[in-house]
């Protein structure tokens, strides 16, 4: 029998956080860049460590999926603090979100878990009252899972390297 369960993830789950982290980069690096960015994977563990040691369910929340005790699945809000405004999304004004570090590892895409695991994450969303949240994608793959669970596509983001 297969174990599976969700959780909101503690300090206790860094490690976990990490490693799906890392492998989500490489894969993303070598699909975006066609490049093999694994000699930066200690850095970048390094880097990513020191982050949610500091922000981990302060303004930035992981949602787990482990099977059989082992991380196979990840999603986060990172709280995004603002002046109040009037916004598309709403007419309240409150804690605002988006929607990071969507993974599952490739041998369990398919299976519906990352769409779950969302869910999970929605729900916890609300229980910590955040009104708004946004997310970016560059996976078409991604899109009808974000559609499925109720996101509508609303405008176009620009991005500038400084």
């Amino acid at each position: 029998m297969t174990k599976k369960e969700m959780i909101i993830a503690g300090s206790n789950n860094i490690d976990d956080i990490i490693k799906l982290r890392v492998e989500m980069q490489i894969e993303d690096w070598n699909k975006t860049l066609g490049k093999d960015f694994s000699c930066y994977c200690d850095k970048f563990a390094e880097i990513t460590r020191k982050h949610l040691i500091d922000k981990l369910n302060k303004s930035i929340y992981f949602a787990m999926m482990y099977i059989d005790d082992a991380p196979v699945a990840m999603c986060a809000l990172e709280e995004l603090l603002e002046l109040p405004q009037i916004t598309v999304c709403s007419d309240k004004n409150g804690r605002h979100c988006c929607i990071v570090s969507v993974y599952t590892k490739p041998d369990y895409r398919g299976n519906g878990y990352q769409q779950q695991l969302i869910h999970y994450l929605l729900d916890f969303a609300k229980s910590e009252n955040f009104n708004d949240i946004t997310l970016t994608t560059n996976t078409p793959d991604a899109v009808h899972i974000y559609e499925k669970v109720g996101f509508k596509l609303i405008s176009n983001k620009y991005f500038l390297n400084l």
